[in-house]
């Protein structure tokens, strides 16, 4: 069998503008938070993807792991997920809303995670820390 060294070196650059892609894309994925601030700017600049900004005004947990969210999106109809710091699902949080406990009760926790990101299915995210309930 021949070597075919040009074969090689074409198939080696799509490999490594793929590799590139793929790097790239990562870099852009992931954040802390994000959404509705930053400035309106000039008009012609190609539009990225707009997302939505979360507000949380309530996140409180006590040592018998009992958590209370509440959190509102700027798009009223995006669903809102509640995460600990290792990734782990706690729940869904209402939008905007909250039960008669003035937030969304969510499942008993084994420990305060000390910090809760709340992730809208329309693209915003924020940390927040936890803090002892309040009366």
């Amino acid at each position: 069998m021949k070597y075919n060294k040009s074969g090689f070196s074409f198939l080696a650059k799509i490999v490594s503008a793929l590799l590139l892609l793929v790097c790239m894309s990562g870099l852009t994925g992931n954040s802390f938070a994000s959404g509705g601030s930053g400035s309106g700017g000039g008009g012609s600049g190609g539009g990225g993807v707009q997302v939505d900004s979360v507000k949380v005004t309530k996140c409180y947990c006590n040592s018998a792991g009992q958590m209370l969210i509440k959190a509102a999106s700027s798009d009223p109809t995006a669903r809102l997920y509640a995460y600990r710091p290792d990734g782990t699902y706690i729940g869904e949080v209402q939008n905007g809303g909250g039960s008669r406990y003035g937030g969304t009760v969510m499942p008993w926790q084994p420990y305060d995670p000390i910090y809760v990101t709340i992730i809208s299915s329309s693209g915003g995210s924020i940390t927040v820390p936890t803090t002892p309930f309040q009366i």
